[in-house]
């Protein structure tokens, strides 16, 4: 994906993508999915080590769970649900003036954690 907006594996094997786009975001879905963004770094930084060292299917099913309870913790504490975030996501890679407006946002978001 473009412009840092990746989504890792780890996520990605947590959080399925939603086909469906919507064309634009208000400010305030686009600040929410910045906040839920880099907790979604920090959740993915926290796991990924620990999924890495899993030894077995059962413990990294069982990581998995605990990282997906974190990921949807965070949406639903910023009002998302994952179909918006996936459409943003999907508007982003497609939008470069939307995106850079996120980029800005995340970045924001960084400095404050």
């Amino acid at each position: 994906m473009i412009g840092g907006l990746s989504v890792s594996p780890f996520v990605k094997t947590i959080f399925a993508q939603e086909p469906q786009q919507q064309s634009k975001f208000d400010s305030a879905q686009l600040k929410s999915f910045a906040r839920v963004y880099v907790e979604f770094e920090k959740i993915r930084d926290t796991y990924e080590p620990r999924l890495n060292k899993a030894q077995g299917d059962q413990e990294t099913e069982v990581i998995q769970k605990e990282a997906k309870v974190k990921i949807d913790e965070a949406l639903a504490k910023e009002g998302l649900s994952r179909e918006t975030y996936s459409q943003i996501i999907n508007t982003l890679n497609t939008d470069s003036e939307l995106r850079a407006k996120a980029m800005q946002l995340i970045d924001e978001e960084r400095k404050k954690s």
